[in-house]
């Protein structure tokens, strides 16, 4: 049985789904993303498993995201693919199809993938978070799967609790360092808040100030608490991620956690409400060259 609702919506929207979903695309690639996904430090193999996967991602997540779309539409496309996984169905959607062809090698990407699909779930329906355990609790569906999946794809088994463990505060940190960065274009373009409701009642603020061209005191301190939060999930993360036998992944999460790093620390100092902080290819090659020498 699917997830999302009753299976017999199915047939009414399959046709629909599979010949219009193209035109529905952000255009987004890996290359947008705030971190490496799947590097040449990757072998060809994982690096294919794991790019097919994001592109999965990638698809669900625009589907969540599109502005024209009605939350009762994003929905029934997101509960098709789910339908689609869960059954191993074929359709005429090459991305769906190839990524339930890696079932077959990756047995865990089914429980991954729908598990991204509850996340996005959320997002169609423009889901409150009340308090910080909310957030996290979306985090869990939203970021942390992936980190899995790659860690799955090269066939990690020693100290796996450790790793799981460090990756998943390692993928949390950095969805939710995406949400500091977005906070103006999401609310703006999608009346969608991440920011905890508590924070803001803490600080005497409501998302309105997402509207504003510049932060306000409070906003600053609200914001620094969610990096310090975040840098909470990130201290000793290196401890678990060291426990990777796989020098290729282990090197490239390591480059990943310096990327997140470094991304706090941009964000400390800047105000989001402003621009969209980002790393510079100075930063980029920084955190590279200090993952691939960490040993």
């Amino acid at each position: 049985m699917a997830i999302f609702g009753k299976e017999e919506n199915i047939s009414k929207i399959k046709k629909s789904i599979e010949e219009d979903i193209s035109h529905l695309m952000s255009g987004k690639s890996y290359s947008d993303e705030n971190f490496p996904v799947a590097s040449f430090l990757m072998t060809k193999e994982i690096r294919k498993i794991v790019r097919v996967f994001y592109f999965f991602a990638r698809m669900a997540d625009d589907i969540a995201d599109h502005q024209t779309l009605r939350p009762n539409q994003k929905k029934r496309i997101l509960f098709f693919f789910d339908n689609a996984i869960a059954k191993n169905k074929k359709t005429n959607n090459p991305i769906l199809n190839e990524m339930i062809k890696r079932f077959k090698e990756l047995p865990s990407g089914k429980k991954y993938s729908r598990n991204l699909l509850k996340a996005f779930m959320m997002d169609a329906s423009n889901k409150k978070y009340k308090i910080w355990e909310d957030l996290l609790f979306y985090c869990k569906f939203s970021a942390n799967p992936v980190g899995r999946f790659v860690i799955d794809a090269v066939n990690e088994k020693q100290n796996i609790k450790k790793i799981y463990e460090a990756s998943d505060n390692l993928c949390t940190a950095l969805q939710i360092i995406n949400h500091v960065q977005d906070c103006q274009k999401d609310f703006k373009e999608l009346k969608r808040v991440y920011i905890p409701y508590s924070l803001f009642k803490k600080y005497s603020l409501n998302k309105s100030i997402l509207n504003q061209k510049k932060s306000t005191e409070n906003f600053k301190r609200l914001k620094i608490e969610i990096i310090d939060n975040v840098l909470k999930l990130l201290k000793g993360t290196e401890i678990g991620l060291y426990q990777i036998q796989s020098w290729r992944l282990r090197k490239e999460t390591l480059i990943i956690l310096n990327i997140a790093k470094r991304l706090c620390n941009l964000l400390k100092r800047n105000d989001p409400l402003k621009k969209k902080i980002k790393l510079s290819r100075i930063d980029l090659i920084f955190c590279f060259f200090k993952g691939i020498m960490y040993d």
